[in-house]
């Protein structure tokens, strides 16, 4: 014979749980919009520290010794003349392979391999090196690059919005913007004021996270269609407040997965991949923010403007019958 026993499930957060999401979420859009607006202010004064992908410049694949790591090698074409060299390693550890990104005036891109070769001559028999490649970026297919980066970003965010709107109604379109603005802008505004180098990997990490951030708002624009159909009667904030704490262990539990993911690339990933996670780091942890306390109030307000709209025109026709009268 076998016993009935209670399931007893594990809740994350505790059912009946009912924060004022919209109450204390007026700091977080204050702070929000301090943030897009310096980092926007950053951007045309200080600007970023651009890659080679962006203003040009030179790409050196070098087989290395086995006993010389990444410092060594930077040190090495350092001291040759080659000035600043951004070094990583690729490939498997074993086979020693370095890459060596060199920024340089235009016409002088042509001279950067001869550069890195005399260096590494100085410092290493003949067969000990050797330069596997040299590829270079001109400053016009730089300017091509960084025109097509900025074009991908805009691109997607119209495309998101445009999906919103089909998929829900105009009133959810403007806060899922929002909470994009702030999840991309950020990291840019971070990137400025670290002056990391800004290239077509950072680009690449910022429309992840756009993805990312947008299907995160969406769980809770879906919570709150469904909701208030289900309570037709009941007020749009309660309806908000009610759809997020519903949805508020699935937020966390997808956040925290999301973040030992990226943490962990971050930290075991190596320099080539370091500042990609560093950037989608950031840019999870803000959606956060976004997701729960400036996506949500945006629809609150473009549903008092709808009401406050109607009403006028109401109270317009009213007055017009009035007069006929």
């Amino acid at each position: 014979m076998v016993k009935n026993s209670k399931q007893r499930m594990i809740h994350l957060i505790p059912t009946g749980t009912n924060i004022d999401f919209l109450k204390i979420s007026k700091p977080f859009v204050w702070a929000s919009t301090v943030a897009i607006v310096l980092s926007i202010v950053g951007l045309f004064t200080v600007g970023l520290n651009l890659g080679i992908d962006f203003t040009g410049g030179a790409e050196v694949a070098i087989q290395a010794p086995a006993d010389w790591n990444i410092t060594q090698l930077r040190a090495a074409l350092d001291e040759g003349g080659v000035k600043d060299p951004i070094v990583v390693q690729y490939g498997d550890a074993s086979e020693h392979r370095f890459l060596a990104k060199i920024q340089a005036d235009p016409e002088k891109l042509k001279e950067v391999s001869g550069k890195v070769e005399a260096a590494l001559a100085a410092k290493l028999q003949p067969g000990q090196y050797q330069i596997l490649k040299a590829d270079v970026i001109g400053p016009q297919a730089g300017e091509r690059l960084r025109s097509s980066a900025i074009l991908s970003i805009l691109y997607a965010a119209l495309g998101i919005l445009f999906y919103i709107t089909m998929r829900f109604d105009l009133r959810f379109a403007p806060g899922i913007v929002r909470a994009l603005a702030l999840d991309v802008i950020l990291v840019v505004g971070i990137w400025i004021v670290l002056q990391k180098e800004f290239n077509l990997m950072i680009v690449a990490a910022l429309l992840t996270i756009a993805g990312y951030s947008c299907n995160d708002t969406i769980v809770i624009y879906d919570r709150i269609r469904e909701y208030g159909k289900t309570h037709p009667n009941m007020p749009l904030d309660q309806v908000i407040n009610k759809s997020i704490n519903l949805n508020l262990g699935r937020t966390i539990l997808t956040v925290l997965c999301t973040l030992f993911v990226v943490v962990s690339l971050w930290l075991l990933g190596g320099p080539v991949l370091a500042d990609f996670s560093f950037a989608m780091l950031i840019g999870f942890a803000v959606s956060v923010i976004s997701t729960l306390f400036l996506a949500n109030p945006l629809v609150l307000y473009m549903e008092k403007r709808r009401q406050a709209r109607q009403a006028k025109l109401h109270k317009g026709g009213a007055t017009s019958k009035a007069s006929r009268a």
